[in-house]
C-alpha cells in the first residue's frame, strides 16, 4: 500500500516523503484543522449488531496544533486520516500492515481510539517522537478496528511511523491489541510488511552487503513491486545519498527515492487484490521545519503545496482543498499547481458527521 521514507541526513533540511498505493482510487482532500478543536476517538457506528458497551469510553481531547492532512473518503462513507503533519514539524503516516490484530471493543479500562483517527490524534496532542514514543508505550488506549473509506469493506489495518524536527523516528505496530514501538533515529524507510522487526532484519543483510566490511561489496538491488522489493531499494538510494545542501534538494532527494519505491500508474502484473502491490495514487512530501507540505496526485504532472504559516485564525477552524474527487475522476483541480493556501475554504468538521 505504501512507502514511506525520512531522510534526516541534514537536520537543518528533514524531509519525509510518502507513496500511497491502493487497488483502485480512494477520494483524497486536504484538511487544514486549527488548534483549539474538540475531538473524538469514535464514531459509534449505526449497526443494530452491535452493543451498547461495545463503544462506551472514547479518547476525548482539543487539539493543541494546526495541522495538515491527507484524508481519504467523503462525508457519505466516512473519513480517515492518512498522512499529514503539524505546525510543530511532526510527521505521521499510516500505512498497511496485514500483521495487524487489534484488542476486543469490550475492553472497558483502556481508551478508545478509532484507527482511522489515530494520526490525527498524534498530530494534535505532540511535538517530539520521544513524545508520541512515551504514551503508546503507556498501553491505556485500545486501537478499534475499522474499515477503509470508500474501499469495498477492506479493513484498515494499519501500523503509524513518526519523525520530528530533531531527527528522530519511530514505527509503532499492533499486536495483540498491544502497541509494538521501534524507535531510532536510523529507521528511516517502512513499507507493508513483514513485519518491522523482520525488516530490520533485512536492513542488516543489505547494510553489510553494501559496507566496507564486505570485501566484495555488492550494490545491486531488487527492482520488483513487492513490500521487501521497495524496502531494499529505498534503503540502497537513502543510503547512498549526497549531503543535501539546502531544503529545495533534500525534498528532490526524498521525492526520487519514493518515486523508485513507487508502483508505476496502470502497472497490471498481477490479479491479486491485496493492496500490497497496487498503483501508486499520491505522493507527499514533509518538510519538517519549513512547515511546508507537498502532493502529488500520481495521475498528473503538477505538484501543490501547503505552507502552514499561511493560515492563521482567531477562532479554531476547519479548511479543507479537494484533490481527488471520485475514481472516476481521479485528475479533477490537475491544473491546480503551487501554492494552495489561498483555495483552501471553510468547512464542517470531518469527523463529526450527521
Amino acid at each position: 500500500m505504501c512507502t514511506r521514507v525520512f531522510n534526516n541526513w541534514n537536520s537543518n533540511y528533514l524531509v519525509t516523503a510518502r507513496n500511497m498505493d491502493w487497488m483502485f482510487t480512494l477520494p483524497t482532500s486536504l484538511f487544514i484543522f486549527d488548534k483549539g478543536l474538540k475531538k473524538t476517538g469514535i464514531e459509534v457506528p449505526n449497526n443494530p449488531n452491535l452493543i451498547d458497551t461495545d463503544y462506551h469510553n472514547p479518547l476525548n481531547w482539543t487539539s493543541s496544533y494546526k495541522s495538515v492532512v491527507a484524508m481519504v473518503g467523503d462525508d457519505c462513507n466516512g473519513w480517515a486520516a492518512s498522512d499529514g503533519m503539524n505546525e510543530m514539524g511532526l510527521v505521521a503516516n499510516v500505512l498497511y500492515d496485514s500483521g495487524t490484530t487489534y484488542s476486543s471493543t469490550n475492553n472497558c479500562t483502556k481508551k478508545q481510539l478509532s484507527v482511522l483517527r489515530w494520526l490525527q490524534y498524534v498530530l494534535d496532542k505532540f511535538i517530539l517522537v520521544k513524545e508520541v514514543v512515551d504514551k503508546f508505550s503507556q498501553q491505556n488506549i485500545a486501537i478499534l478496528p475499522a474499515e477503509v473509506p470508500n474501499s469495498e469493506g477492506k479493513q484498515a489495518t494499519l501500523h503509524l511511523s513518526v519523525s520530528d524536527i530533531s531527527g528522530d523516528s519511530a514505527i509503532i505496530e499492533i499486536r495483540n491489541g498491544q502497541f509494538e514501538i521501534y524507535h531510532n533515529s536510523s529507521f528511516r524507510v517502512m513499507t507493508n510488511e513483514p513485519s518491522y522487526a523482520k525488516q530490520l532484519i533485512m536492513d542488516q543483510y543489505w547494510a553489510w552487503q553494501w559496507s566496507e566490511q564486505n570485501t566484495q561489496p555488492s550494490h545491486t538491488i531488487p527492482g520488483g513491486p513487492y513490500s521487501t522489493d521497495r524496502f531494499e531499494r529505498a534503503t540502497f538510494y537513502l543510503n547512498h545519498l549526497a549531503l543535501a545542501k539546502d531544503e529545495n534538494m533534500a525534498l528532490a532527494q526524498a521525492r526520487t527515492v519514493a518515486a523508485n519505491a513507487s508502483v508505476p500508474s496502470g502497472y497490471n502484473f498481477t490479479n491479486t487484490d491485496s493492496p500490497n502491490i497496487s498503483n501508486t495514487l499520491w505522493t507527499t512530501l514533509a518538510a519538517h521545519r519549513s512547515q511546508k507540505y507537498f502532493f502529488i496526485n500520481a495521475n498528473a504532472l503538477n505538484i501543490s503545496w501547503v505552507d502552514l504559516k499561511n493560515f492563521e485564525s482567531d477562532t479554531p477552524t476547519v479548511k479543507y482543498h479537494l484533490i481527488f474527487i471520485s475514481e472516476h475522476d481521479v485528475t479533477r483541480h490537475s491544473q491546480e499547481s503551487g501554492d494552495l493556501s489561498k483555495l483552501f475554504t471553510k468547512t464542517s468538521d470531518p469527523y463529526k458527521r450527521g
